[in-house]
């Protein structure tokens, strides 16, 4: 109204002359026409008169909302006229979204705790709300202050601090939940547990130890998100013990050390090593042979806190020692035993000599072997050592050998180009003291056609018998020999070498003739004279005396050919005395069911009347018992075993236990009793 005020304030006044009378109404009507002209010219309507547009904001809930809840908001819109409108066009909006959102219908979202002002526009013209969030439900743990400091055993020095937070990271100040740590690595001590208080737990007294380096805290509380620390260093402790480290505690004798011989480190409670330079360690080594002498024992603890025993010499008998290393201040030794093996070689010594006799042209079998030696008499363990063999007047094939590892060198294929006669053989290397062979005798090189094919058998009117059993020590026998070459035609008996496994039990000459020695059993080979593969061999039995009784198991051959075989027991006294009772035990090496059993036996066959079994063990062994009222004389056959072979390349023997041996008088005769446990192979 105040433009129609100034329109009236304005408006000329007529002159005197022109007014109406007093009281006339004349005056009046211009004035209304005047204000009318104005207010319409102020487009104004007396009837509805133009009021500020209004936006009225409105929650149907409430206006306090917890992170991730939601709140539904409603604008009412009235124009200019002061009249409402309906569905108007909303734009909503959001002073701080990071607080709350608000849709396009006016859906608000609460998320981080603040208060966030709400506004919808219609036409212009704004309305607002401000809406309050508040934290939602506890779902994880954040670490908001990280540990620092750690050393073994002592309080961190910055103690971490965990905060209760809900799914949008705003702190929960009414949780009260408990929070409790632990390490990745090692252990954590100190109040591990403690409860939130307005959604903070603050830890004051934790501790870490076990193994120095990097570790991380693990915070947890019931179903909660656990939180991890940032990596935190622990460093080792102080000094509490020392130990030793060296990967192999083994010296030579007189040599030191070295750098890695006998290393000590210094540790922390926890095991740790401790980096601490200047701590004086000092070596002792007790115990071991004869006599010992030790040098270089004391030395220093380097920057990494290690004592390297570089110039320790223990000089002494080869075998093992104990050796202790003990630091200043630290009141336990570290011990450990160290083994003392040769020192430096000083001269060459025959492990293994040459054979007695050899053919020019023949590599020797076995092959010598030598080893190096210290001054104390200690194989030397010193490698790659050239050996080299020599002989007056004589040449050979692969006269040199290298020492391996433990100072030991094989001379294999080693043979004599010329030289037939007899010889010593000198085995030296540069710088040591030569070693001298016995005497061996050098036949001159073998010329003769070498057979490929040699059958031995105790006579030739039945060449599968290849068990000789002997009257007695001194007692002599040739056996049968046929050797065949590539064309099946005879080769010289020169072709061929025998040899005896057991010279002690029966020995054999250069033509083949077997001589009893002593009791016992053993096999004579006939080989090739220089093609040692090219075999056969026999099984011979030498009784303790030429007169007492003999126990023995049949077999015409120890090579099993058949599938089947059988075994006979039989007792001959030999003595022509007669016999009345016995008792023994038979085993063989298995039954089907064990791995490499080569037979097992399937069933016997009692052959004498008044005979008794019993199966000790029904898969491998039995006993026999045996008695007659009337003495019997010549041999007595007991039992007959029936064997199936279970399977090929295998050996074994039949094993006989003799418990008792009676003779016709009641004599027992179990002591004079020879007894011979065949060999049973089935190539």
């Amino acid at each position: 109204m105040s433009a129609l005020f100034r329109v009236i304030r304005r408006a000329p006044v007529p002159p005197r002359a022109m007014r109406p009378p007093a009281g006339g109404r004349a005056w009046s009507s211009i004035l209304l026409a005047a204000v009318a002209a104005t207010i319409t010219a102020c487009g104004g309507d007396p009837a509805e008169p133009d009021v500020p547009a209004v936006v009225t904001v409105t929650a149907t809930g409430s206006t306090s909302v917890t992170s991730g809840a939601t709140v539904q908001l409603t604008a009412a819109y009235r124009d200019s006229k002061g009249r409402p409108v309906t569905n108007p066009s909303i734009t909503w909006g959001s002073a701080d979204a990071t607080v709350a959102t608000v849709s396009a219908t006016g859906l608000v979202t609460g998320a981080r705790a603040g208060t966030a002002t709400i506004t919808a526009t219609v036409a212009g013209t704004t309305g607002s709300l401000p809406i309050t969030v508040t934290a939602g439900a506890a779902a994880k743990l954040t670490v908001v202050r990280q540990p620092a400091g750690a050393a073994q055993r002592t309080p961190l020095l910055t103690q971490p601090v965990v905060e209760v937070r809900d799914a949008a990271d705003n702190l929960v100040t009414s949780s009260t939940i408990a929070v409790s740590v632990t390490t990745s690595i090692g252990g954590v001590s100190g109040t591990t547990t403690v409860p939130a208080q307005q959604g903070v737990a603050r830890f004051t007294d934790l501790a870490l130890q076990g193994v120095a380096g990097s570790r991380t805290l693990l915070f947890t509380a019931g179903n909660l998100i656990t939180a991890a620390s940032e990596g935190i260093d622990l460093a080792p402790g102080p000094v509490s013990s020392i130990a030793l480290v060296s990967s192999a505690l083994r010296l030579r004798s007189g040599v030191p050390a070295g750098a890695t011989g006998v290393v000590a480190q210094l540790r922390d409670q926890d095991g740790n090593a401790v980096a601490l330079s200047g701590r004086r360690v000092v070596a002792s080594v007790t115990g071991g042979i004869g006599n010992t002498t030790v040098s270089g024992t004391t030395t220093a603890t380097d920057a990494q806190g290690r004592a390297v025993f570089s110039a320790l010499t223990v000089t002494g008998t080869a075998g093992t020692r104990s050796l202790a290393v003990a630091a200043d201040s630290i009141t336990t030794p570290a011990t450990a035993t160290v083994t003392l093996s040769g020192g430096v070689p000083t001269r060459v010594v025959i492990d293994r000599d040459v054979p007695a006799t050899i053919d020019a042209g023949i590599a020797m079998q076995p092959a010598p072997v030598v080893r190096l030696v210290d001054a104390l008499n200690n194989f030397s363990e010193e490698s790659g050592v050239t050996v080299r063999v020599t002989s007056d007047g004589a040449t050979f094939v692969r006269e040199t050998a290298i020492t391996d590892a433990v100072g030991r060198a094989t001379f294999t294929g080693l043979t004599f180009a010329t030289g037939a006669g007899t010889r010593t053989l000198r085995f030296g290397a540069e710088g040591l003291t030569a070693a001298t062979s016995r005497p061996i005798a050098v036949g001159a090189i073998d010329t003769t056609t070498q057979p490929i094919r040699i059958v031995t058998a105790r006579s030739e009117a039945d060449t599968s018998v290849r068990v000789i059993e002997l009257d007695g020590a001194t007692s002599s026998l040739t056996p049968f020999l046929l050797t065949r070459d590539l064309q099946g035609q005879p080769t010289s008996p020169a072709s061929v070498r025998w040899v005896s496994r057991d010279p002690s039990v029966a020995t054999v000459s250069a033509t083949g003739r077997i001589t009893g020695a002593g009791a016992g059993r053993t096999f004579i080979v006939a080989q090739a004279s220089r093609t040692s593969s090219v075999a056969d061999s026999l099984l011979v039995f030498v009784p303790k005396s030429g007169t007492g009784p003999i126990l023995r198991a049949t077999l015409p051959s120890y090579r099993i050919a058949t599938d089947t075989f059988s075994i006979t027991l039989e007792i001959v006294p030999r003595d022509g005395r007669p016999l009345t009772a016995a008792d023994f035990e038979v085993a063989w090496p298995g039954n089907r069911a064990f791995l490499f059993s080569p037979f097992n036996v399937t069933g016997f066959t009692l052959l004498r009347p008044g005979m008794f079994t019993q199966q000790v063990d029904l898969a491998q062994s039995l006993r026999v018992t045996w008695a007659s009222a009337t003495p019997v004389t010549g041999p007595v056959q007991l039992i007959r075993l029936q064997a199936r072979v279970n399977q090929r390349s295998q050996g074994n023997q039949l094993v006989i236990t003799l418990n008792q041996l009676l003779r016709g008088d009641l004599t027992d005769v179990t002591a004079a009793t020879s007894i011979f446990n065949p060999s049973v192979i089935i190539p």
